[in-house]
């Protein structure tokens, strides 16, 4: 076993299955016997203690899988500067936007059985989303709105004051296809002034019909905009419609249960508190079962073990430890460019350049690696959630990569490339 290093919780594969029960569902394997080289692996080690010892983050969790086998996982740093918590592998934290790449695998398991097509319109399910809908279309000479981050919850705010807006009918419906590739017009929720109230005790069932009457920010399937906080919750309120089950069931039922995702829920469980990290220092970590809100947006809480099992799957043509989840060419079609021209604007796409990338059902996908600057090979998709929550899938090498640094913001994107940069470099080429 290797030694625990000062600020490092270092992890021997021969462990990882007693003390993370999280991974009891994935084997793990020597680097060397899966095409992978330990020494260059290692090399992850080193860039996380480099942006440690810099001052950028105070800590991560990285782990790398290999058909769905874990070949590292290692904790190093502290959980804040001002905590002095340790970092550690099993550590439970918000998904973020990370929570949207499930809630799509979870739409596209009731496309695949035949409950919902990607073409009906939202009022198919939601029936007022069948009333009259207006766009907004910006002043000339007003404040653009745009998107900044700052410390804290509620990241999206406008610097340049509040926009003005006339507005015009909405030429098409809302369809589940232009939810998923988040181009149906519904916005960032902290920029609109007219998005209705999120009560405490609000579900999908209570909020999403409160949606039916609220502006769109452009023609539905016109343009690409990252719809930070609402476009998923539509989808999961759908989800519930079709399968006649609250999204939280629905996932427990076909996709966290099944992989072995015990620390995946919708808040974390009472027993597990202690080992969850709250988005700042301060805020309230939810406890599972109490929470009525099941966002397909931010909601899920979980570990980066469990989402790797998530990622293996989906790096595995949605296939993990025997069973299908996904078919291989639903796997194939979220991950393919479903946007056709359309740009990326308007969010920084995983730290990658716009015009080298493209959007799937619930995916980025590299279509361009030198135009995009990554290292990753065309074809790796994946999502990040609040910048410094990451995965990775990379199909044509059976790889998959989850990051998370205790954090909100860009800070940990130099890391992320680094890391990314490390793994393809490792593949040994026979």
């Amino acid at each position: 076993m290797k030694r625990i290093k000062a600020g490092a919780l270092a992890v021997s594969l021969a462990a990882l299955g007693l003390s993370l029960p999280a991974l009891a569902q994935a084997p793990q394997a020597k680097p060397e016997n899966v095409g992978l080289s330990s020494a260059k692996l290692a090399l992850i080690h080193d860039a996380v203690k480099v942006q440690i010892d810099a001052g950028q983050i105070p800590g991560a969790i990285v782990l790398v899988m290999h058909d769905g086998k874990v070949v590292h996982f290692e904790a190093q740093g502290m959980s804040s500067p001002m905590a002095g918590v340790p970092m550690k592998t099993g550590m439970i934290f918000g998904a973020a936007d990370l929570t949207k790449a499930v809630a799509s695998v979870a739409a596209m398991m009731l496309v695949e059985d035949g409950k919902i097509s990607l073409d009906d319109p939202v009022s198919k399910y939601i029936p007022e989303f069948a009333a009259s809908r207006q766009v907004r279309v910006l002043r000339p000479g007003s404040p653009p709105a745009a998107f900044r981050w700052r410390p804290g919850p509620g990241t999206a705010t406008s610097e340049w004051g509040e926009p003005q807006y006339d507005l015009v009918p909405a030429d098409k419906p809302i369809t589940l296809r232009m939810l998923l590739t988040h181009t149906s017009g519904i916005q960032v929720y902290a920029l609109d002034n007219g998005f209705p109230h999120r009560e405490p005790k609000d579900s999908l069932a209570t909020f999403v019909p409160k949606l039916a009457n609220t502006p769109l920010e452009f023609q539905p399937g016109t343009r690409w905009a990252y719809s930070n906080s609402i476009g998923l919750d539509v989808v999961a309120r759908v989800v519930e419609i079709a399968s006649g089950m609250t999204f939280r069931e629905f996932l427990h039922q076909r996709l966290l249960d099944p992989l072995g995702m015990n620390d995946t829920d919708f808040g974390v469980k009472r027993e597990s508190q202690a080992r969850a990290l709250a988005y700042a220092p301060g805020l309230p970590v939810p406890t599972a079962g109490e929470v009525t809100d099941f966002s397909g947006s931010a909601g899920l809480w979980t570990s980066v073990g469990d989402y790797g099992l998530f990622a293996g799957m989906l790096a595995n043509d949605g296939s993990f430890n025997g069973r299908q989840y996904l078919k291989p060419q639903t796997v194939q079609q979220m991950a393919s460019n479903q946007i056709g021209p359309l740009v990326m604007g308007g969010y920084p796409p995983l730290g990658l350049q716009p015009e080298g990338a493209k959007f799937g059902f619930g995916f980025m996908r590299v279509t361009l690696p030198d135009v995009a600057g990554t290292d990753l090979p065309a074809g790796s998709f994946g999502w990040d959630g609040g910048g410094t929550r990451r995965f990775w899938a990379i199909p044509q090498e059976h790889i998959a990569i989850v990051s998370m640094v205790p954090l909100i913001g860009p800070q940990a994107a130099p890391l992320q490339r680094t890391i990314e940069a490390i793994v393809m470099k490792s593949i040994v080429r026979q």
